[in-house]
This record gives C-alpha cells, structure tokens and sequence, in this order.
C-alpha cells in the first residue's frame, strides 16, 4: 500500500500543496483533477524523490520512502513522463530496455533476461512488433505506449503517469487509456494526472480533486465528479448526460450563463417595459393547469414574477447568480422563490406538477430535465422568428419550434402547440446604449458596422423621459405543451 502522510511544498514563499494525504492499493486507477498549478505534477514529484524540501511522509508497505536509493525506488515505482524525447536514433526495444537499467550494474549492458521482460512488455500493449522500429518516427500514441511497456518492463507494480494524454489525438486518447485501465485490472497501482474530467468518469475506479494544494475530493467517479466540484476547479459550470455509455460531461457555454452587469440591465428594463411576459404568462395559466410552476432556465425572471400573479407557487431557476440576483432586488416577499441550480442536470425526489423552459435548452435536454423534475404539464416557449431580433444582419436563430416538435413526432410524444403574438421590444435610457446593446447582441458581421449611424434608423422615439428610444420587435412564440409522463428514456437517461 502506498501512503502519502500530509505532504506539504512551497517553492519559496508561495506554498503548492498542503498536508496532502491519500493511499492507493493494488487494482486502484487514481485519476488526479485540479486545475495548472493545483500541485499535481508536484505531488508526484515529492513521492518520487524528485524535489527535497518538502514535509509529510511517503511510506510504502509501511516503509519511509525517504530512506530509499533511488534504484530501490524504481524496483517498486515506475513514472511515466508526458513526453519523451530520447537524444539520439533508438529503437522501440532500446527504449524499452531503459526500464531494466535498475537490474543492472555499473557497466553492464542489457542481458537475454532483460530483453525477455521488454519483449513480454511490449506483447502486453500490443506493441511488440514495433520492437525494431526508430522510437522518435512513432505516432504520439505508439510512443506513450512504448513509455507504458518501459514501465513495464521495470517491473514496477506502482505506475505513476504525468498527464499521458495531453498531446495524443482522440483516437490514441482512447487506445492509451484503454491499456492503462487493462494494467489496473491486473493489480497494477495506477496514479495518474489528468486536465480532462471526461476521461476520469470514463475510467477511473477513484478520482482524487486538488483544489488550493488540498484534496477537495475523494472517491468513486460519480460521487466525486460533479458540477460543483468543475465549477470550483475550473470556473465554469458543466452538464452530466447520463447515457449507456457513462456519465458524459458537457461544458456550459459561457454566453449561456454569465451576466454581465450591462446585460443584465437591458433584460430588466425591456421584462419592466415591453409587458410580453405578463402576455406569456396569462397564455401559459389557460393551458397549464394547477398551482405549482417552475420556471426553468428563467435568467432576471421576468417570466418567473409575471407568473406570480397566475401560480401560488412560482419557483425561479438559473446557473447564474448575479442573474438570480437581479431577480431578489425585484420580486415582493417570498414569490417567486429563488433556486440556483443547473436545471438541466438536476435531479429530484420531489417533481414539480408543471414546468416551463422559455427560450432555454435543446429538445432533448428539455426532455431530458422535465423527464427527471415534472410530474404534470410542461410547457416549452419558443420564437418562431426565424431570425435573430437584435442582429443587424439578420442571424438565424439556434432554437426553434420546429426542431422541438420533429423531435416530439420521432420519440411518439403527444403534444400541442399555440401561437402567442407580443413586443419583445428593447428600450434605450440613450443611444449611447442603444449602440453598446447592438454590441452585445449582434450576431455576426463586423463589429465596427455597429455604430450611433447605423443604429439610429432603427429606433423609434418614444415621449418617455426615462426611454427615449425603443427597438420595437414584434415576436410570435409558440407554446408546445406535453406531459411529463409520456417522455421516454433519452440516451439512457434514468
């Protein structure tokens, strides 16, 4: 059993890990997350007495590493670089035959006996025909293997690997992984860096998190890896798809959940102005029945409070808590309450009787959601307009009713759909923002088009002392309403 006892590192005065303690056991395939400079490759670099200076113990079989030469240490610990660039022309076998340099003396040269263990290590990846062949004219795949079979042949049954995949393509992404997972199923011990949490739900039996040079996360994949475990790490908010193929993880596009402070502001002065919300919102009450609603993906929830005034109970979702934020300053008393969730990988033991997603999600993450959190209606609100309102080149739009229902028509899903005319228009306090809007939200062509002369003709004047100007867009959305229970599994979704 390996053992590292409160491992503690600073090069100088800026500290990198901080009483860092895990064990790893025969069969175990560690996958190590953390952002660049959480301390990883420094962590392997302590347990292999690669760096001096730091505190803690690292024990093996109950033994202190710290005593050992270094020749000892690689009788039982094999470290496997990135990348290797040998300086001159070596064979695969050459390569290979490195990882014996232990067994041997000072001048002694490689054996029948060493030969042996390289060919059976090679044999073992599937390698051993490119035994003869020059190491440096391998693809980065084979060379990460040949590194693996050197390993191998050191006969070391601790396998420590510094990011094997960063510079592989994907297929040899997989074929290393694949041969990785194969060696811990063998009873190798397998701690190995990664930047792809991808890869570590895929393949790791456990998963360790360093976060500020401490462990924030220990154990089985799909305890340890969650949105909120990435959003630490790595600042960004990710979805979890279950599928038959594992727990796929798709990052969230930041457009999709970052608000910036102007943003922010034009939603709420066109949700306070334009009045389409109060006008969804009495749509929604006569074809959604009950008195429990949640608003799914609901942004500074102008939807979310309109929808007050027809629900008892309202309840308003988003990633975003500056958007969430917006909403607290708005709302009157406890309606509509506040959820800050990723609603499209949430899940619930308590389904809500209806739910609406305005403008938000994919068909099949809609379905996917509601299928998980509803129990009633669901109702899907989307612009028919096929362009872009706020572009001034007319960009398509991403969304549409008519994806969502050829989607509905292949999974067998009943459903209806209802037209619902409105202004979605935006008001301007000056055309200084009216220009920084079309900044914003002008989709393609070049951004300096975007001046007070191509704007102007655009806006009407309106006799209102706090909006001079508006951006009149007539919109027609259409309401597709479905139940809850007639979605089927989507991708093996539970």
């Amino acid at each position: 059993m390996l053992n590292l006892e409160s491992i503690s590192f600073s090069y100088g005065d800026r500290p990198i890990l901080d009483g860092v303690s895990l064990s790893a056991g025969p069969g175990e395939l560690i996958f190590l997350l953390g952002a660049n400079g959480a301390g990883k490759t420094t962590l392997f670099r302590c347990l292999l007495g690669l760096l001096d200076g730091y505190t803690g113990r690292v024990t093996l079989d109950g033994q202190d590493l710290a005593a050992w030469s270094p020749r000892q240490r690689a009788e039982r610990i094999a470290y496997i670089p990135q990348a290797h660039h040998p300086a001159f022309a070596y064979t695969v076998l050459d390569v290979v035959l490195m990882g014996t340099n232990h067994r041997l003396g000072p001048f002694a040269a490689p054996g029948r006996k060493e030969r042996q263990l390289a060919m059976e290590a090679l044999s073992k990846l599937h390698m051993e025909d490119a035994a003869g062949r020059n190491f440096a004219q391998l693809s980065g795949g084979e060379q990460q293997l040949v590194l693996l079979a050197r390993a191998l042949a050191q006969e070391a049954k601790i396998l420590i690997l510094d990011e094997p995949t960063s510079a592989l393509d994907f297929g040899n992404q997989v074929r290393v992984l694949e041969q990785i997972a194969a060696l811990s199923w063998q009873g190798y011990t397998i701690l190995l860096s990664c930047h792809n949490p991808q890869q570590a739900m895929l393949y790791a039996s456990r998963v360790i998190a360093l976060d500020g040079g401490r462990i924030v996360a220990d154990g089985p994949p799909r305890d340890a890896v969650t949105p909120a475990l990435l959003r630490q790490l790595y600042g960004v908010p990710a979805r979890f798809l279950d599928t038959d193929d594992g727990v796929l993880i798709a990052p969230v596009r930041r457009s999709m959940f970052r608000w910036t402070p102007d943003m922010i502001r034009f939603m709420v002065d066109a949700e306070d102005y334009n009045g389409a919300a109060e006008t969804l919102a009495a749509a929604l009450r006569q074809l959604i029945p009950g008195d429990e609603i949640c608003d799914a993906g609901c942004g500074v929830g102008g939807l979310s409070l309109a929808l007050t005034k027809h629900f008892s109970r309202v309840i308003a979702a988003d990633l975003s808590a500056d958007a969430l934020a917006a909403l607290e300053q708005r709302r009157q008393g406890e309606q509509p309450e506040i959820l800050h969730t990723d609603i499209l990988s949430r899940r619930t033991d308590t389904p809500y009787a209806s739910m609406v997603f305005c403008s938000f999600g994919q068909p099949d993450e809609i379905l996917t959601a509601a299928r998980r959190q509803c129990s009633g209606t669901v109702a899907v609100v989307q612009k028919a307009n096929k362009h872009h309102a706020f572009s001034l080149d007319g960009g398509q739009r991403r969304l549409s009713p008519g994806r969502l229902a050829e989607r509905l028509d292949a999974l067998s899903i009943p459903y209806s759909q209802t037209e619902v005319a409105v202004d979605k228009g935006q008001p301007f306090r000056s055309l200084d923002d009216a220009v920084l809007f079309f900044h914003i939200y002008n989709r393609g062509g070049d951004a300096s088009s975007v001046t007070a002369e191509t704007v102007l003709p655009r806006l009407e004047q309106r006799e209102n002392d706090t909006f001079p100007l508006y951006y009149p867009s007539p919109t027609t959305y259409i309401i597709t309403i479905l139940n809850a229970p007639d979605i089927p599994e989507i991708g093996g979704t539970p």
